[in-house]
């Protein structure tokens, strides 16, 4: 089997060793596919790789989280920046990018380590 070979910098010589590894090896486990995969798409530049919309792990975990930008705020207000001013705190301005999360009946019920937490912290 081919090694991966990471002195290669662009995108296209890497791609050349990725076909010449596949063709030896034509039916790859899932796991070594993402290793080829990740092999490909980090020798990107960072621009080329927001262009092809190539998710990474912190860019999931971001939207897992239902963060946005500052700017992607300021467009979904016609008064622009002084519409986020206007619902923001003064004292905290990062509120509006955490969404708030409260713990239900429900879930006390399903997950008792939650309520274990609840009673030591009003203990």
């Amino acid at each position: 089997m081919i090694k991966l070979d990471y002195n290669l910098k662009t995108p296209e010589e890497r791609l050349a060793l990725v076909n010449q590894i596949l063709e030896e090896n034509p039916n790859p486990n899932s796991q070594y596919l993402e290793i080829l995969g990740d092999y490909l798409v980090f020798c990107m530049e960072k621009e080329e790789r927001k262009q092809r919309a190539i998710l990474t792990e912190n860019r999931l975990a971001t939207i897992n989280k239902r963060e946005t930008s500052f700017e992607g705020l300021i467009s979904k207000f016609e008064n622009g920046e002084d519409g986020i001013y206007n619902i923001l705190d003064i004292n905290n301005k990062t509120v509006i990018f955490q969404p708030k999360v409260e713990i239900t009946k429900q879930d006390l019920i399903d997950i008792p380590e939650l309520q274990q937490t609840q009673d030591a912290i009003k203990f």
